[in-house]
């Protein structure tokens, strides 16, 4: 009898398939980013790998984008990108819940999978921006890599997630007017920004985001 035996290379294919699919996807997004919005056949985990892909750039280019606030206690690479990562994905998990609980209030039938696949869908535009950013920073382009970052941030973090939610509630319309859906939706991330504040003002985060002057 002859058992079956999987390629040494396998493993690795794999990776280089699931890297194409990924690579294809942000070109996608960036030539249509309401592409994904309808669609069935996105893969969740492409607009996940977008969120993570977008934080380590953001984080990595935080450190790179303001050398001089950085000398006083002079933070390792590691610790900026792991710390300001920790906090980019609180403030995802803000906007997550807020969308979430508008969602939910609303009755509009989307499954929390669904809902990350819209938000990380758009993503694309941010990636290129913070990369766009990170690359200014190497020619010691500060203040052109700050506002770019900022433009990134603004989109990733307020925009997107704004959109998203519109465009959810103007799909589906429930029995309450669409537009006090947007209001909950903003007294939630306002709330829930404020907790999010105070819990890292006492934090090692707080710590690089002051020396950061974020």
């Amino acid at each position: 009898m002859e058992v079956p035996t999987s390629s040494p290379n396998e493993p690795f294919e794999k990776l280089k398939m699931d890297a194409k699919s990924f690579i294809q996807f942000l070109v996608q997004q960036l030539q249509t980013p309401s592409a994904h919005f309808h669609s069935t056949n996105v893969s969740p985990q492409n607009s996940f790998l977008s969120i993570i892909l977008f934080i380590l750039l953001t984080s990595a280019t935080f450190y790179a984008a303001f050398p001089t606030s950085l000398i006083t206690l002079s933070p390792s690479f590691f610790q900026v990108v792991l710390y300001l990562s920790i906090f980019f994905l609180l403030v995802v998990a803000v906007n997550l819940i807020a969308v979430i609980s508008t969602v939910k209030l609303f009755s509009i039938q989307e499954s929390v999978p669904e809902l990350l696949q819209k938000l990380g869908g758009f993503y694309a535009i941010p990636i290129a921006l913070s990369a766009v950013s990170l690359l200014l920073t190497l020619v010691h382009s500060f203040t052109l890599s700050a506002i770019i970052l900022a433009i990134a941030i603004f989109l990733a973090f307020i925009l997107i997630p704004l959109f998203t939610i519109t465009k959810l509630l103007l799909k589906n319309p429930a029995a309450t007017d669409s537009f006090y859906g947007i209001l909950f939706y903003i007294a939630v991330t306002t709330v829930a920004s404020i907790l999010l504040a105070a819990f890292v003002a006492d934090t090692a985060i707080g710590e690089i985001l002051r020396l950061l002057n974020f």
